[in-house]
């Protein structure tokens, strides 16, 4: 026996991203089938708690949370020195929610939007049929299916379900993420902390941690590394330990794995488009993905909605997606990510400097990161840093090696940025556009 499934457009991964994109399809008057491997009940469970930008609510069109699944809003975070004696904060309000609540609020929209919703389905491969992606099979509850659409998205996440089953003629990407392009936050609830500690949310200049508020009045203590979940737990036990030794009672251990890679060439094929974490497409500047694959999503669907109308779902016709992704978030991710990491890891006493003299942390340039998804460095201010940085050079206060690296990034990022910007047209310029991309990356 087999169970078949036929939708316009069907849906890898129910979680956050997937959702979001299923609601908004359905809402839009599109057939629309969601698959998802695990329980939907457990969705998020391995994460537990979120933070997201509040504005990003309007933006995207998506109701305001409330208790229980809104667990606190916090209208500002601190970045602290480096010596951990100084802060600065950032007016910048995110919301602290419960991440399998909020998915079961998606889940809720899409349904009373008509769309439909199976879980424990697994996918074991991709329906290909005169070159278009026609579907996908598997088992739901150890029965087999096949599931067919005018257009399959993966939003599987990470491990990219439908994306790394195309095969290689396809023309997309269709490598797993290797583990050293793996982030692994590592997170522990405490609760009953003494008196002293921090309050509020707090990221660490030249630190890999983050403190942020959690259930009532606890707190998380959040660690993001790459290589392994192993890795990551001794590192953050390291630093935890460093800073805070074992502070009140720990409540749980939660763990979570985001790609930290350059975007494929291409997030459309013929019947096919990838989204969030399947394509990589987290924040430069913390790897959070719901957000931005969300912010994605938004192009997405008005690309594929057009092209359900046209009648025509191929990788030609959906590539107004590829265009307005990268030419926007991409191309700004592309910089920051080849600036801002490698600035962090720069040695403290020159990470200090920066910090005394408000170059690149201070509370503006988080805000308009957190805004813009890009640092305000145009040509004019970044003169100025640098004459900044060869006096604190000449007075001992910053190193020569750490100027230059810092306007080696800085040209290196600029010269992301405008390759992204210069994305084709048609996919005919792509071959040549992605020869250089891969020359500027190393990979």
């Amino acid at each position: 026996m087999t169970h078949s499934f036929n939708s316009e457009i069907l849906i890898v991964g129910a979680g956050p991203v997937g959702s979001y994109l299923g609601w908004k399809l359905a809402k839009a008057g599109c057939e629309v089938l969601l698959l998802e491997a695990k329980s939907v009940a457990g969705l998020g469970a391995h994460i537990e708690i979120v933070h997201m930008d509040q504005v990003c609510f309007d933006e995207l069109d998506i109701p305001h949370p409330v208790p229980s699944e809104l667990i606190h809003l916090v209208p500002a975070y601190k970045v602290w020195s480096v010596d951990g004696r100084d802060y600065f904060e950032v007016d910048y309000p995110v919301y602290i929610v419960n991440l399998p609540a909020y998915i079961q609020r998606l889940h809720g929209y899409l349904l009373q939007a008509g769309g439909k919703l199976e879980e424990h389905a697994r996918v074991e491969g991709v329906i290909i049929e005169d070159s278009f992606v026609k579907g996908v099979h598997g088992t739901l509850n150890g029965i087999r299916f096949e599931a067919h659409a005018r257009i399959i998205v993966d939003a599987s996440g990470i491990v990219g379900a439908v994306r790394t089953r195309l095969p290689d003629s396809f023309g997309i990407e269709n490598t797993t993420v290797p583990p050293e392009q793996t982030f692994f936050c590592a997170l522990e609830l405490r609760d009953e902390l003494p008196p002293g500690l921090p309050t509020g949310n707090n990221t660490f200049l030249g630190a890999p941690g983050f403190w942020n508020r959690s259930y009532g009045e606890g707190a998380i203590l959040g660690l993001i590394n790459s290589g392994s979940q192993e890795a990551a737990w001794k590192a953050h036990r390291a630093w935890r330990e460093s800073f805070y030794g074992d502070p009140g009672r720990l409540v749980g251990k939660r763990i979570g794995s985001a790609p930290y890679r350059r975007a494929p060439a291409s997030l459309v094929g013929n019947g096919f488009a990838g989204i969030g974490d399947c394509v990589y497409q987290n924040k430069a500047f913390s790897g959070e993905g719901i957000t931005s694959g969300t912010t994605a999503s938004k192009i997405a669907c008005e690309v594929l909605l057009n092209a359900l109308e046209r009648g025509n779902v191929s990788r030609e016709a959906l590539w107004d997606y590829n265009l307005r992704y990268f030419r926007g978030q991409g191309a700004k991710f592309a910089s920051v990510m080849g600036f801002l990491f490698p600035v962090n890891n720069l040695p403290r006493k020159d990470l200090d400097f920066l910090y005394q003299h408000k170059i690149i942390f201070s509370t503006n340039d988080q805000q308009y990161l957190n805004l813009n998804y890009e640092f305000d460095l145009p040509p004019e201010r970044w003169e100025a840093i640098c004459t900044q940085l060869e006096t604190g050079v000449k007075d001992g206060d910053f190193s020569e090696q750490s100027t230059q690296t810092m306007k080696d990034l800085y040209a290196y990022s600029t010269r992301l940025k405008t390759h992204y910007l210069g994305y084709p047209e048609t996919p005919v310029s792509l071959p040549t556009w992605w020869e250089t991309t891969r020359t500027l990356w190393g990979y």
